[in-house]
């Protein structure tokens, strides 16, 4: 008897880590999958080709799926796991719902699912996706910035005008301190200044400053060399001067 199909996102865990160099043991060590089992999806991983990077889930789920109980026979069910890819990072745009992207789906794809189908299967590709990782942080190693996703409003108490601010957010993973400030802009001048009171709360300055792209910031994104602006290596220098 077949055995049932492990989860997308655990396959593609399994290639990943293969490609890195990890053993069967070690694989199965991280994955919590049995040593059996990820031979068996290395083995038609080998023999397809198989690659997480270059391959869409459900290219994948055609060349190692295709001797489980789960197979994946349908091509109506192939063309929404198709549409479904992304829709994880559209569901938390502001006033994107479910009822929305369903009718977008059915506009690509007449014949599709009714609602209630396609929100089990969405609601099973998010349980897929939802992944947890636990990581461990020093005293003094990171602090994480970034700005919250909307303005706040707030009140001039002498003109009594409604008036709109961003918030600067920073953290220490550590201890999880939180420090809060609000600015005008997003603007470089307004970013290094709550930057600044938020060091000067702290009481120092971590190793590094995590700030996730952001654009008041880094002028080139790249995992291992990013760009910065100069006004930030400058205020860097400063921030260590001060302190």
């Amino acid at each position: 008897m077949a055995a049932k199909a492990i989860a997308m996102e655990q396959l593609k865990q399994v290639l990943r880590l293969a490609q890195e160099g990890q053993s069967i043991k070690g694989i199965a060590r991280l994955t919590g999958l049995a040593r059996n089992t990820v031979r068996t999806y290395l083995a038609r991983g080998m023999e397809q080709g198989s690659d997480p990077v270059i391959h869409t889930d459900v290219e994948l789920a055609a060349q190692l799926y295709d001797q489980d109980t789960s197979v994946f026979k349908s091509i109506r069910y192939q063309q929404l796991l198709q549409y479904l890819e992304d829709v994880d990072r559209e569901l938390v745009k502001t006033g994107v719902t479910r009822q929305l992207l369903w009718r977008e789906y059915l506009e690509q794809h007449p014949d599709g699912y009714g609602y209630s189908q396609y929100c089990y299967y969405l609601q099973q590709l998010l349980a897929k996706k939802d992944v947890t990782m636990h990581l461990e942080y020093q005293p003094g190693e990171q602090t994480m910035v970034d700005f919250a996703g909307k303005k706040y409003p707030y009140v001039d108490k002498q003109t009594g005008e409604l008036l709109m601010c961003e918030v600067f957010v920073a953290t220490l993973p550590y201890s999880g301190l939180i420090f809060c400030y609000p600015v005008a802009s997003q603007k470089t001048a307004d970013f290094l200044d709550a930057s600044n009171r938020m060091v000067h709360y702290v009481g120092g300055l971590t190793q590094t400053i995590l700030c996730d792209n952001l654009r008041t910031a880094v002028t080139k994104t790249d995992r291992y060399e990013p760009g910065f602006t100069d006004l930030c290596y400058q205020a860097e220098r400063t921030l260590w001067h001060d302190l």
